[in-house]
């Protein structure tokens, strides 16, 4: 990965970029440290390459994907810019509701498949961990520090991002954090 680990999306127009069903799906392709080309990612999310080439390119715009260098000069390989992408208060509060609806509608989908697929596979080995604690009443500074503690939790396995440097019985996971206000 490159030398950030977060990405703060910090205006509007950038959020309305990752609002759309095939760049959430493509998130997930590149996540864990993925390397792809346009062929490959429109393979894996069910467009043509030219659609999945717009996608990377709007999503380049904003430094959500970049390109990486090839092996022989001639694929054109993409990546994720960051480990992962906050999106800014500042930039939240400028979102209008029908893309914050898209964005977190595509978001409980993915949530959802995940949890829907490990049913499926009904391996009694799966491990999971579902964790909801409600409601919480916390100031700014409070919420900000139990950000910080789930983050520095994660960044614990910062190399697990590869799946190369992962132990050889580890499995990969699909971790979700939302931390988001009731009132």
């Amino acid at each position: 990965m490159t030398e950030r680990r977060t990405l703060t999306l910090t205006d509007p127009r950038a959020i309305r970029v990752l609002a759309h069903e095939v760049r959430q799906q493509l998130l997930d392709e590149l996540g864990g440290g993925e390397v792809l080309t346009a062929t490959e990612a429109a393979r894996r999310c069910g467009i043509t390459p030219s659609a999945m080439s717009y996608h990377l390119r709007a999503m380049q715009r904003w430094g959500i994907v970049e390109r990486v260098d090839s092996q022989d000069g001639r694929e054109r390989p993409w990546r994720l810019a960051a480990e992962s992408i906050k999106i800014s208060d500042a930039a939240s509060a400028g979102i209008p509701a029908n893309v914050a609806n898209s964005l977190l509608g595509t978001f409980i989908k993915r949530v959802t498949r995940t949890v829907t697929e490990m049913i499926e596979r009904d391996n009694p080995e799966d491990h999971a961990s579902i964790t909801q604690v409600g409601g919480l009443y916390l100031t700014d500074q409070e919420t900000d520090e139990l950000d910080r503690v789930v983050s520095d939790a994660l960044s614990g396995f910062e190399d697990r991002h590869d799946p190369h440097s992962a132990p050889p019985d580890a499995h990969k996971r699909d971790i979700y954090w939302l931390n988001l206000p009731r009132e």
